[in-house]
């Protein structure tokens, strides 16, 4: 909820100032062509000349810019949150600009009405109309090229922003992690069971297309979860959450039994295409690392340190204790408090390229 919230405030915001920034261009051209067409007293009373050279015009630019963006956060969310999502991405680019082209004449003809039923907007406003489009056809035009351009930047920042997860585009931008810091993590590797033996019997085509029916599955619930994929690996999904953000610990148990609940729902489904109801295994760990951006033909934000070695470890013996959800001693710490689970300690566990073993508990639903 907190990232839908901050994503529609986003995209609120930028349409606002949109609308501000073309009023401000569009009244000052407007004024400019009036003195250089030597306009007469009585054409200047007329309401449209004195409409266009008042404040109210920033009333309009305001409205579009609430109702737009509005109409566009509800196509975006609709194109993120629907079956919409799996069309290919030349496909879901077409269909949200056919959407938001609508939505722009949708909204043009509801606040020209309005403001016309109010008398906000000038009574002679369809004779100022065809002035315009006759007399100064390029403001018109300047519009029409305006409104798609924002469009364009608007949705190039939110498709960059959701490849590099919320909140990292602003982090690139403003250099946050081009010197490392230290933050606190949970990570959560992620990963399909017998996945060699699968890969087998489908053959590589027809897995790849489970392991994409997976991640696809996936990606519906982890904003519910307040969790950010930090990266795919294979069949592997390793994803991440702020230790320190309010019930992070239980986010992290919760998007887990969320989606073995809902590939479970989806049996149908994985039984028709590909013979078998995929189960997946993790492994969990939280602590200190370090955040850095890396790479210069391709850039990312990589996390460093033996918080994420040892979640990759415990999730590899996951098999060999015969559990799904596995966890290190100081992440069961996290979860005292929450009554839906019940942590097992498995042992004292040595694991693969540590000296020191580790204390591992099972994750259990209560």
């Amino acid at each position: 909820m907190k990232r839908n919230f901050v994503t529609w405030m986003c995209i609120l915001l930028a349409w606002e100032m949109a609308g501000f920034m073309f009023t401000i261009i569009g009244t000052a051209y407007f004024r400019t062509m009036v003195g250089l067409s030597g306009v007469g007293v009585q054409q200047q009373s007329n309401e449209f000349f004195i409409y266009a050279q008042s404040h109210l015009p920033f009333l309009e630019g305001a409205l579009f810019g609430f109702f737009y963006g509005n109409l566009f956060y509800v196509i975006y969310w609709l194109t993120e949150n629907t079956r919409l999502r799996n069309l290919s991405f030349g496909r879901i680019i077409l269909i949200q600009s056919i959407l938001y082209i609508l939505a722009f004449a949708v909204v043009s003809v509801l606040i020209f009405f309005s403001m016309s039923k109010v008398e906000i907007f000038p009574v002679d406003d369809t004779d100022a109309f065809f002035w315009l489009l006759r007399e100064n056809p390029s403001l018109l035009i300047a519009f029409l090229i305006y409104i798609p351009v924002v469009i364009i930047i608007v949705n190039f920042f939110l498709e960059v922003s959701k490849k590099f997860g919320p909140g990292n585009l602003w982090n690139l931008f403003i250099g946050k992690y081009h010197t490392p810091i230290v933050e606190d993590k949970i990570f959560m590797f992620l990963d399909l069971k017998d996945s060699t033996g699968y890969a087998e019997k489908l053959g590589h085509i027809k897995y790849s297309r489970l392991i994409q029916s997976c991640f696809q599955d996936l990606n519906t619930i982890v904003s519910k979860h307040n969790a950010q994929i930090y990266q795919y690996v294979g069949d592997e999904a390793v994803l991440m959450w702020d230790k320190n953000e309010n019930g992070a610990a239980s986010d992290c148990i919760q998007l887990y039994y969320a989606f073995r609940a809902l590939l479970l729902k989806k049996s149908d489904k994985y039984e028709s295409r590909y013979g078998f109801v995929p189960e997946f295994k993790a492994g969990i760990n939280q602590g200190t690392v370090t955040a850095a951006e890396v790479g210069n033909i391709k850039r990312e934000i990589a996390f460093h340190g033996d918080v994420l070695n040892t979640a990759a470890r415990i999730q590899k013996v996951c098999n060999q204790y015969k559990k799904d959800l596995l966890a290190s001693e100081s992440f069961a710490e996290l979860i005292l408090e929450v009554e839906a689970y019940r942590k097992v300690l498995i042992g004292y566990i040595p694991l693969k390229g540590k000296s020191i073993p580790v204390n591992v508990y099972s994750i259990e639903l209560a």
